[in-house]
């Protein structure tokens, strides 16, 4: 019987890892390809900067307060929201008169949303809001 020397150098065993890189670069491949990009449609907010505020405030303006329960009050009268276009528009000298959305920071967004559409259909064109804790 032949054996084997115990000196002898035996061959180094290789990995062969091209079939492992292959599969990766089809996976990164597959997801690129299959990758959806949505773009979400949403409220585009003008956002007021604190000398935008004051100056508003020093201009004649409408005010609707928006309370936490998503009642609206019009110079401390409660408003329903089918009047709020009306109101807007009577209390509008011209198109360029700011209407400002004082929001209580606990009012439901849904309500601050429908606020904000009845003011616009009242022909409010400079929509501002502010948050009230």
């Amino acid at each position: 019987m032949a054996r084997r020397s115990v000196m002898e150098e035996e061959e180094p065993t290789e990995i062969n890892l091209s079939a492992m890189i292959d599969c990766i670069f089809i996976l990164l491949i597959f997801f690129i390809v299959t990758t959806v990009f949505v773009e979400e449609k949403g409220l585009q907010v003008a956002k007021p900067d604190s000398a935008a505020s004051s100056a508003v405030e020093e201009t004649r303006s409408v005010t609707l307060e928006l309370g936490a329960d998503g009642k609206v009050t019009i110079d401390g009268k409660g408003v329903s929201l089918a009047d709020v276009p009306a109101r807007v528009k009577g209390g509008m000298v011209d198109e360029e008169t700011p209407v400002v959305i004082r929001a209580n920071a606990k009012a439901p967004h849904g309500a601050f949303v429908a606020v904000w559409d009845a003011a616009k259909r009242g022909g409010a064109q400079a929509l501002s809001f502010d948050t009230v804790n």
